[in-house]
Parts: structure tokens; C-alpha cells; sequence
């Protein structure tokens, strides 16, 4: 699909800048002991991109717009890859038909072709090597008539079924049968007039030698089809149809890469490409899962040891007022951060935080990330 992940969270940390006994500033205790600290909603963001890289096609999309998984985003050219993906298509279907060709064998209509060129060339050579009677140049130029005959006959019958065949009025057999009648009338009607030609002017020592070639050339032909393909070369063209048929995966992958899409349902958070720009691989969109969010907030060392993983905690947002959200603690984090180099005193030890991410779902869209917050924890573990 063209989709290259990158996910990397849009981070809205608040800084602490002093600590009291048990909490960071911007943290407090209610009335019922529960721990208030600020923080802000965060997303998840997605990058987006190919792996390819290109030339830009089409922008499909606005920051902003609401995006569904699969959707369309960008395009990159892809000429290059759709001719790539043809070329390999073709050279498939030619394997398979080579391998097809192999593993049937010779056709019936083949043989009997093969056969009688055979045996046509066997009787000139005889013929030049012995000579000819007056009878034998007779019955040759009958033969030669006749063959003649056949072939008119025969090309007349292919002509009127290539045009048949044209207009789907006859089948392919049909026509595959009328052209393999018209080849093997050719074929006879070329061996009956050189052996007609070799009869009537006398053999020299050369028209021998070109008989005896030809008559060993036709019977080493007959000898193949009748004797079938090999193995090897059957394998041979199995092994062809393999990597033709990998060639098309790969330009098929090649040309998905053109076509950015999102992964899932998000939202279009930026990207600075226009059509025409060349892009490198790699992401050119920003997305944010709006149901992917998290608060993300610091208590300091002491507190920590009154949290606990799972924990329910509620929230207000400065966007819906006084209206409480409900969420668990999802993560605490085991390093501290926002800490002098060296911890020398307790008073620099309680300047420790931690971050701890509380987990919620988006209630309906209302939440979004940005919104600041404030979390209560009770301190259960107290």
C-alpha cells in the first residue's frame, strides 16, 4: 500500500521548576488527600511515506481532514513501474507457453508432417544417388501435380477460415487445424518438386551432398518430436515461469509504493510536499490517532511510591469545565528526569520526577490532544 510507520509521540511535558516536600510545583493535595498535578493530552503520530520514494503525483488530502485506513493520501508518478510491471507480465506468459509447448509434446499433425518430410528427403537422396528412369520423372511430375493441387487446396481452405476465424465464426481449433494442413502442403508440395527438378536435370556431386544433408536433417526432427522434450529442459523452462512469475511481485510492490495510504483512521496532521516535489524515502505525512491518547503528567519521587499501575484516576480539561473524565494509570516511568547531575541531599532528592502517562478513550472526540488538564489520584497506597 505505499505505507511506511514512523510513530513517534507528540510530547507536551510540563516543566517543573521547584518541589515542595511530597509533590512538584503544579501539584497539590485536595482536601481528601488526593494528589492534583497538571498536565496535557497527547497523540500518537504516524508517518506516513514510501519506501521508494518519487516524483509528486496528486495530494489527495488537507491538514486537518479526517482520514479512514486505506484511504488514498498521495501519489507519486509511476510510468517507470507500470512499464516494469508489463515487461514482466509478458515475459511470463511466454515461459508459460514454452513450458506449456515442452510438457504436451509434439501434436499428431506435427508428427505426420515430420514423418513425410522424413521420407520425402530420403527418397531424393536415393533418387540423386541412383539417378532417374523416364518413368520415375514421370510419376514424379504426377506427384508434383498432385501436391500442387493440395496445396492450392489447402490455401484456399486457410483463407476462407482466417476470415471466419476474424469474425468468431469458427473456433480456434478449426483454424489451428487448417494452418497445420497448409504447412504440411507446403512441405510436400516443396520435397515433390525437388525431387521432380533433381529427376529431370541429372544429380551433380554437389546436389548429392545437399540431399544427403537435408535428408539427415529431416530425419534427425522426426527423430526429436517423436522421441519427446527432456526432463532438463523441462525443468529448465519450470525454473523460467519462477522467476518471471517473482519479477511480477516485485514490480507490483514497486508500483503499490506509488500510492501512499493511511493505516488506520487518523487524522491529517501536517506534511510540506506539493505536486511535482521529488521526495527521498521515507515518511511525508504526519497523522494522529484522535482514539490513540494518553495524559502524561510528573509527580516526584515520594509521590510515586502512593501510585500504582492500573489505578483509577479522574480529570478535568480547561476546554469542558467543571465535566470529569475517567481514565487509569498506564504507565509510570522507572528513570527520573528534571534532576541535578549528582544527588547529594535529600533536599536534591525530592527535586526527582517521574513521568506517569494515565490512559483514557476519547470520549466521543471531546478530547483531543493539546488540552491541558487537571488529574486527581488518590493516594490509596498511603
Amino acid at each position: 500500500m505505499g505505507i511506511r510507520l514512523e510513530t513517534v509521540n507528540t510530547t507536551f511535558w510540563i516543566a517543573v521548576a521547584s518541589a515542595s516536600f511530597v509533590v512538584t510545583a503544579g501539584c497539590s493535595r485536595d482536601h481528601g488527600g488526593a494528589l492534583r498535578v497538571t498536565g496535557t493530552i497527547e497523540g500518537t503520530t504516524i508517518g506516513v511515506g514510501s519506501r521508494v520514494g518519487g516524483r509528486v503525483a496528486d495530494i489527495a488530502v488537507k491538514e486537518g481532514d479526517s482520514v479512514t485506513a486505506g484511504q488514498v493520501l498521495l501519489k507519486l508518478e509511476c510510468g517507470e513501474q507500470e512499464a516494469a510491471l508489463s515487461a514482466a507480465k509478458a515475459k511470463l506468459a511466454q515461459a508459460q507457453a514454452t513450458l506449456q509447448r515442452l510438457e504436451t509434446g509434439a501434436r499428431p499433425e506435427e508428427l505426420a508432417q515430420a514423418e513425410a518430410a522424413a521420407a520425402a528427403t530420403e527418397a531424393a537422396y536415393m533418387m540423386a544417388l541412383n539417378g532417374a528412369r523416364s518413368e520415375e520423372i514421370e510419376a514424379a511430375r504426377a506427384m508434383a501435380g498432385a501436391a500442387k493441387a493440395q496445396l492450392d487446396t489447402a490455401q484456399s481452405d486457410f483463407t476462407r477460415i482466417k476470415k471466419l476465424r476474424e469474425g468468431s465464426a469458427v473456433s480456434q481449433q478449426a483454424y489451428d487445424q487448417a494452418f497445420h494442413q497448409l504447412e504440411a502442403a507446403q512441405s510436400q508440395h516443396k520435397a515433390a518438386k525437388e525431387q521432380l527438378d533433381l529427376l529431370a536435370n541429372g544429380t551433380r556431386n554437389e546436389q548429392i551432398e545437399m540431399a544427403k544433408a537435408e535428408r539427415d536433417r529431416a530425419a534427425a526432427a522426426f527423430d526429436l518430436l517423436k522421441n519427446g522434450t527432456r526432463k532438463e529442459d523441462i525443468d529448465a523452462a519450470r525454473a523460467a515461469c519462477d522467476a518471471a512469475q517473482a519479477e511480477i511481485l516485485r514490480a507490483e510492490t514497486l508500483l503499490n509504493e506509488m500510492t501512499v495510504k493511511s493505516p488506520r483512521a487518523a487524522v491529517v496532521q501536517s506534511f510540506d510536499v506539493h505536486p511535482g516535489d521529488l521526495v527521498q524515502p521515507g515518511p511525508v505525512l504526519q497523522l494522529t490517532d484522535p482514539e490513540d491518547l494518553k495524559l502524561v503528567v510528573y509527580v516526584s519521587a515520594l509521590a510515586l511510591g502512593h501510585l500504582g499501575l492500573g489505578e483509577e484516576v479522574t480529570f478535568t480539561t480547561d476546554a469542558h469545565g467543571s465535566e470529569t473524565f475517567k481514565g487509569k494509570i498506564s504507565f509510570i516511568a522507572t528513570e527520573g528526569e528534571f534532576t541535578p547531575r549528582n544527588l547529594q541531599t535529600e533536599e536534591e532528592r525530592v527535586q526527582q520526577v517521574f513521568g506517569v502517562k494515565v490512559a483514557f478513550d476519547s470520549h466521543g472526540g471531546k478530547l483531543r490532544p493539546g488540552m491541558a488538564a487537571m488529574v486527581r489520584m488518590p493516594l490509596a497506597h498511603e
